[in-house]
Parts: structure tokens; sequence; C-alpha cells
């Protein structure tokens, strides 16, 4: 399970899981796209593209919740959804490669990841984290 998607009155809520941080981090991704376009399925576009992103924050949960919000902000200002198709984390920085699929629109409005009781921790071998979207 990559992630599942929990109770919450105004907001969306998600806890994220991931085998390694790199993995927690590309399945907060695709789980935030997945919430923008209800379609499963990114299929790769002819017009698709590659672009790079690179960020630098405080620690790994201000890390998260920034490169969840540049991913959202190109998003939003490109109408595309967004893969991560490869990435390296140091400390609290990120260096990632994205392939766009562009959309006509969008089925859900994120305005933002907050950093609402965050807190990534290690369980059972496996790292997870509970994201808040404010919508």
């Amino acid at each position: 399970m990559k992630y599942k998607i929990l109770e919450h009155k105004a907001d969306i809520k998600i806890k994220i899981f991931g085998k390694t941080l790199e993995e927690l981090f590309k399945n907060a991704a695709l789980a935030m796209a997945q919430i923008l376009k209800r379609d499963p399925k990114l299929r790769i576009h002819p017009n698709a593209s590659k672009e790079k992103m690179k960020i630098k924050s405080l620690g790994r949960e201000i890390l998260l919740v920034d490169f969840l919000n540049e991913i959202l902000a190109r998003s939003q200002i490109n109408k595309c959804l967004y893969r991560v198709s490869s990435f390296k984390i140091q400390d609290s920085s990120i260096e990632a490669e994205l392939i766009s699929y562009p959309v006509e629109s969008f089925d859900e409005d994120i305005k933002a990841a907050t950093y609402h009781d965050l807190k990534i921790s290690q369980k059972d071998g496996r790292f997870e984290v509970v994201i808040l979207f404010d919508i």
C-alpha cells in the first residue's frame, strides 16, 4: 500500500508509506496527483516533457511539504500532472526529474500541502507520514 485517505471534515488527509525516504516522497507526489485528477493511470502524452527541480529546506518534513507545494504550483501553472521519474535526497535538499502529463482540468482544487501535525516516522521497517492538504 502506497497511501490511504483518512477521514477529515474540511480538507484531505492522507497517510503515506514508503520502504525508503525516497519512496515516501515519491508516493506522496503520486497521491497528490491522484487527488488532483482521479484517473489512476498517468498516461504518457506525446507532448509530455521532463523538468528538473532542486529544493533546499530546513529539514526533511519541511522538504516534503516544499517538494509537494512546488509540484502543485507547477501543476496549476502548466495544467499538468507530474510523476517523479528520478530523484535524490541529501539531508535537507532534493534534486528531482519530473515527467509532465497535460490535463484539461483537475477534479480537486488543492490549495497547499500543510505542516499541520507533520512528522515523518519509521515503523516496522518503513517510513510513514500523514499529510493534510488544504482544499
